[in-house]
């Protein structure tokens, strides 16, 4: 039968279920025939993965000729190409995959590439892109491989349903009770958020950053790159009905003057004065969950090596009554997945990330659970 015998409608619906892989398929239905390559033109761009900052810059060029037909659902954008040798000895099993490849940190790890372009000149090429998807996006998942300002995207996303950032990112610490408010354009529609190598401290707006930014979040996963996560246990015990944290109680002497340490319980001691305060002001301006949260995977991050000075010793302890904390929050409440923590042994943690990030997408995008399974 030839394929003009065929109705559109039931053309579409193949295109639409098969067009799910990262843009391969797209590309070979555009090279069958004239037919299929008209019928299926409002398909080719719904998956896209776009690997490196030259893939970006070329896809953000395009977007010039772009027509109604480029409509984007769901996007795997990576600021970093992994080697090539590298990926080859993953993908085909002559490297052991860690338990939890995406828990290890990103920031300083060794790459076989370097790309010429700037941070700067990605990240516009990446606005531009976001701005042209944003009306049709539902799975969008973003791997960086350098810092910036900003965690979440000052971009209006209409239909977005699942969000996955691969940081590092730098905290909101200097950022007042407004920040998120002009910056982050709330999506209504967001229901899933995965963040990795996310750093907080006592001060920081990141989780009001969440709360404001997906206010009907169901599904919230969260990997850590602050070695001692004692801000981590803070914000957890936020979905608790019980407020305020242990402080250092007899040993409260000891911690001063070991810089963060100090900070640390200076900054406990205020969020428990502000949870005592009557001023309903105050304690609305805490960091805390949306309400609608179901499910919250918090990975503690990777194992951090002991050093032999004081301060190091401190931060260890720091570390393992933090952990502690996370456990009874896990315990109390049901909604809270807490994952164990993994050794920082591996040579490759972005080429691993990458894998893992994904795998991940393609699984969601495709049907399956996307790495928001409970184990």
């Amino acid at each position: 039968m030839a394929a003009q015998n065929a109705p559109v409608e039931i053309w579409g619906k193949i295109f639409e279920l098969s067009c799910s892989d990262g843009g391969q398929t797209g590309r070979s239905l555009a090279l069958v025939s004239r037919y299929i390559h008209a019928v299926s033109k409002p398909y080719q761009y719904q998956s896209i993965a776009l690997v490196g900052p030259h893939a970006i810059e070329r896809f953000a060029k395009s977007l010039a000729d772009s027509s109604q037909h480029r409509r984007v659902k769901y996007l795997f954008m990576s600021t970093f190409k992994p080697c090539s040798t590298v990926l080859d000895l993953i993908l085909g099993g002559a490297l052991q995959t860690p338990k939890h490849p995406s828990l290890h940190p990103t920031s300083s790890d060794h790459t076989c590439q370097t790309e010429p372009r700037s941070n700067h000149e990605i990240l516009s090429d990446m606005y531009r892109i976001l701005e042209f998807i944003a009306p049709t996006v539902l799975n969008l998942h973003i791997l960086m491989d350098f810092y910036r300002e900003e965690t979440f995207f000052p971009t209006s996303f209409t239909v977005l349903e699942e969000l996955s950032i691969q940081g590092p990112f730098y905290d909101h610490y200097d950022c007042n009770d407004d920040f998120c408010d002009t910056l982050y354009p709330p999506i209504p529609s967001l229901r899933r958020l995965y963040l990795t190598d996310v750093f907080t401290c006592i001060k920081d707006r990141t989780y009001l950053a969440i709360r404001h930014y997906a206010p009907y979040l169901t599904h919230l996963r969260i990997q850590c790159a602050d070695g001692y996560v004692e801000s981590g246990r803070m914000f957890l015990r936020q979905l608790l009905p019980a407020s305020g944290l242990e402080g250092p109680g007899d040993d409260e002497e000891f911690y001063q003057g070991y810089g963060y340490v100090d900070d640390y319980w200076q900054g406990v001691a205020t969020v428990n004065r502000a949870e005592d305060d009557d001023d309903e002001g105050a304690k609305t301006k805490r960091p805390h969950f949306p309400e609608t949260l179901q499910r919250i995977f918090f990975h503690p991050g990777p194992t951090q090596s002991r050093g032999n000075c004081a301060a190091s010793y401190m931060m260890q302890v720091m570390r393992q009554t933090a952990l502690s904390e996370l456990e009874k929050c896990a315990q109390d409440d049901p909604r809270i997945i807490l994952f164990k923590e993994s050794p920082w042994v591996w040579p490759y943690s972005r080429e691993y990330g990458y894998v893992e990030g994904k795998k991940q997408w393609l699984d969601s995008i495709s049907g399956g659970t996307g790495g928001w399974e409970d184990s």
